[in-house]
């Protein structure tokens, strides 16, 4: 997926067809054609027409079904995402691709606050699946999934701000624009003082707690690692304290940070201490 090739192709009328399938999601799988025409204020035949031209860049599917429909792609809702942080005022320009993976795509830019990072959310099969071991989404499909992946990593981020993650800058659709951190993957590196990194870790997890925020798919993959420090990135499965099984989640991201230390650092800590030295006695 090119994105800024894709971008600087679009009209003025693709870009309203494009927001009248987003605003419609919620409603349908396919939003219907006369649907889109009257949101979009394009007649008919001249929206079938861009239709055909945005499903073969592989920006929207149409389908025939009961009805003539569409929907949007991950490119097409990234697509759109991008826009509205253009709009906005947010971004600037954007770069080249940073990385890639199943739930989420990165890309560099210039946003008003100086070099950024948009990350796009991309929720498929597989993290669906997980997603809905902790939450009911009801039948929504994977696009408003993932919409509302990106709301929660950005929201997390805010109630997180001046703690050891990127600063969140901006939110839409999909995508959430945050700091760029220049760091590598602790997975990546051999830490100089592993005991004290760990210490500092488990620090932070507890600030995160007091803040009402578990991380939810703590790892580290998930934590990045400088001379400068450390920052915890990746939260668009985290829970607010209180939510559903947040307790259980909590214990699975610190069983995950105990084994990594255990294995490759040899460090050893118990499970309840450090539980407990996260939340004291309130969430016994």
């Amino acid at each position: 997926m090119d994105l800024p090739l894709l971008y600087h192709r679009l009209g003025k009328n693709s870009w309203k067809i494009l927001d009248a399938i987003f605003r419609n999601l919620w409603n349908y799988k396919y939003v219907p054609l006369n649907v889109i025409s009257n949101f979009a204020r394009v007649n008919e035949e001249k929206t079938r027409r861009i239709l055909k031209s945005l499903g073969d860049d592989g920006i929207v599917i149409n389908k025939q079904t009961e009805y003539e429909g569409a929907t949007l792609t991950f490119s097409g809702l990234s697509l759109y995402s991008l826009h509205l942080l253009v709009e906005s005022g947010h971004v600037k320009a954007i770069g080249k691709k940073m990385g890639e993976g199943k739930e989420s795509l990165v890309y560099n830019c210039i946003s008003k606050q100086g070099e950024a990072v948009i990350k796009f959310h991309r929720l498929g099969y597989q993290s669906f699946k997980k997603v809905v071991e902790k939450r009911d989404y009801g039948n929504l499909n994977f696009l408003v999934l993932s919409i509302r992946s990106a709301k929660r990593e950005f929201s997390a981020l805010k109630k997180l701000h001046g703690l050891a993650v990127p600063e969140a800058y901006s939110w839409e659709g999909n995508a959430v624009l945050m700091q760029l951190i220049d760091a590598d993957e602790m997975v990546k590196v051999k830490l100089r003082n592993p005991e004290d990194v760990f210490e500092a870790i488990i620090d932070e997890v507890a600030k995160f707690y007091r803040r009402g925020v578990v991380h939810g798919d703590l790892s580290p993959f998930n934590i990045l690692v400088s001379e400068e420090g450390f920052w915890i990135i990746d939260f668009p499965q985290s829970l607010e304290v209180g939510e559903d099984n947040w307790m259980e989640i909590l214990r699975r991201d610190l069983e995950n940070l105990l084994k990594y230390f255990g294995r490759a650092y040899g460090i050893e800590r118990d499970m309840n201490f450090v539980l407990r030295r996260i939340i004291g006695d309130s969430g016994s």
